[in-house]
């Protein structure tokens, strides 16, 4: 395939609305990135941006429009409630993609190949077993599970009880709370007795759940999902301050098993814009990464067959292993448990950096 023609790649973000700031945030990184690639590798990938409005209806529509426009792979979305849609559509019109927010865990399921389908970012499968390697290390063996009645909080609860076996931890109490509810005290006093409690919900619900133990001062160690990880929401929801989350190893200040070369792009980015901390940004840069390995293993036309054969791929949020069996891979020391404060990233278990 000559240079000039590349491979055109559909990115689907939120560019109006209420998260158009951090959509365009992660374009203009995003395009940063792609200029690297070409100026050290000789790259022609043509991105495309699809705007979403952080709507799964429009998710589906910029899926259509990408399509129409002779994408040979789509990449998105943003917000996790939008994935489904996003992947179903997609996949019926088999384009080949890099899933980047959601629970879709492309891993082969008895004789069912993943097909031409990735996924980058930090998943709940991925932080449930890291929140449960770290509550294990601290000796917190009899946790409570207090989840939003909502897709985020059913998918959460269903990895929490396949794991919870094989670390050891016994789950004593359940509670549900409502997306919108404004105070779960009565929940958390129920909660009282255990060693720890995982609160699983949406970065909204979780700042309540927050504020609440603030309020009340419960002595009760609460451990927060992967989805309040953002550094632009941290620094709004002080409640949250102190308490430990799930995060990748892109949080970490130092020697995190990270690519050098993305690394060294965010942080010239940063320098010049002063832009915040996203594990989403993190999740788009590795989209890229994924397609730049596959197109320089095996051009631009065979880039999903050149990656399921590289194994090791190093990107901005972590270590992945990728296979024909396997094309989400993200490897579990690349993923820790941080809490926030000081206008930083402490780490409370932290990423391993020596995971090869």
């Amino acid at each position: 395939m000559p240079a000039w023609a590349g491979l055109k790649i559909g990115v689907v973000l939120p560019l109006s609305g209420k998260e158009a700031r951090r959509g365009e945030t992660i374009r203009d990184f995003l395009l940063e990135l792609n200029q690297r690639f070409y100026l050290r590798h000789g790259l022609h990938l043509k991105l495309l941006f699809y705007d979403s409005k952080g709507k799964p209806s429009r998710a589906v529509k910029a899926v259509e429009d990408a399509f129409f426009d002779g994408v040979r792979v789509i990449v998105g979305p943003l917000k996790p409630e939008c994935a489904p849609r996003f992947y179903e559509k997609a996949r019926s019109l088999g384009l080949p993609m890099v899933v980047t927010a959601g629970e879709i865990n492309p891993m082969k399921y008895l004789r069912e190949p993943p097909g031409p389908i990735f996924r980058t970012g930090v998943s709940s499968r991925a932080a449930v077993k890291t929140l449960y390697r770290c509550l294990k290390r601290r000796g917190y063996h009899r946790v409570g599970l207090l989840l939003t009645n909502d897709a985020f909080g059913r998918e959460g609860e269903k990895w929490l009880k396949a794991y919870a076996t094989e670390y050891a931890i016994k789950i004593v109490t359940k509670r549900y709370f409502g997306v919108h509810d404004t105070d779960v005290t009565v929940h958390l006093q129920a909660l009282l007795s255990c060693e720890a409690v995982i609160c699983w919900a949406p970065p909204r619900s979780s700042f309540v759940v927050a504020r609440n133990l603030s309020q009340e001062a419960f002595n009760l160690p609460v451990f927060f999902s992967h989805l309040v990880a953002w550094e632009g929401f941290l620094r709004e929801s002080q409640g949250l301050y102190g308490r430990p989350f799930v995060g990748a190893a892109f949080l970490a200040e130092d020697n995190a098993p990270v690519d050098p070369e993305a690394l060294a792009v965010w942080r010239s980015f940063v320098n010049r814009y002063d832009v915040l901390r996203d594990p989403a940004l993190a999740a788009f840069a590795d989209a890229l990464i994924f397609i730049k390995t596959g197109a320089l293993r095996a051009g631009y036309r065979y880039w999903v067959r050149g990656l399921e054969k590289t194994g090791l791929v190093r990107g901005l949020t972590g270590l992945y292993f990728l296979s024909t069996d396997d094309h989400y891979g993200l490897l579990p020391g690349s993923v820790g448990v941080f809490r926030y404060q000081w206008l930083r990233y402490e780490p409370v278990c932290a990423p391993q950096a020596g995971v090869l």
